[in-house]
């Protein structure tokens, strides 16, 4: 379920990342920044209780909807082996009807293929946003309350197992935000 954005996005986010950590380990950087630590976001899912009660949850509700496309599709598959093997005996309208009735049926299984992916997209959103915005928070917390700069996210990949995409940077303070002074260069370049 890979899309063009999320694509876009890893890459962007990968870039950002890179520079993040260019940024904090050259030398004039290091003088002027604080502490810079990493949290390894891929074993915080793999072992966290609560985010792995809600992938089983997940996992359940995604069964139910693979079991009925598969019926769905295991119907419209046997129906158009049983038109390939008799179309040539077929009349030409009985030939036509079934031909109507095969794309309408392959029509239906795109669409209730399509239905269930933003299904299941929305229901793991459904259930792992929160835990997910829960442990950004206690990354944040303690970020703060330990005085860090960074805290990078260590995974190896920012897609987890689970299809949830995340940022290489998980907290940065706000005083190391150039946004603005990127506006006042670019303002000067017209």
């Amino acid at each position: 379920m890979t899309t063009h954005s999320s694509v876009t996005r890893f890459w962007i986010c990968s870039l950002i990342g890179a520079m993040a950590l260019v940024f904090a380990f050259t030398p004039g950087a290091r003088a002027q920044s604080g502490k810079t630590a990493w949290v390894d976001l891929d074993r915080i899912l793999s072992e966290y209780k609560e985010f792995k009660e809600a992938e089983n949850l997940f996992q359940k509700d995604a069964q139910v909807w693979e079991a009925t496309f598969d019926s769905l599709q295991t119907q419209y598959l046997n129906k158009l082996d049983d038109y390939r093997k008799q179309r040539l005996i077929l009349t030409d309208d009985t030939r036509k009807a079934r031909e109507t009735e095969l794309a309408a049926m392959e029509q239906n299984l795109m669409q209730t293929k399509a239905k269930y992916e933003a299904d299941a997209e929305r229901r793991r959103a459904e259930l792992t946003s929160p835990i997910l915005k829960k442990i950004q928070d206690v990354v944040q917390r303690v970020a703060i309350s330990e005085d860090f700069d960074y805290v990078l996210n260590g995974s190896q990949n920012y897609l987890s197992s689970a299809g949830i995409q995340f940022s290489p940077i998980m907290y940065a303070k706000d005083k190391l935000d150039l946004t603005d002074r990127i506006f006042e260069e670019l303002a000067k370049l017209k």
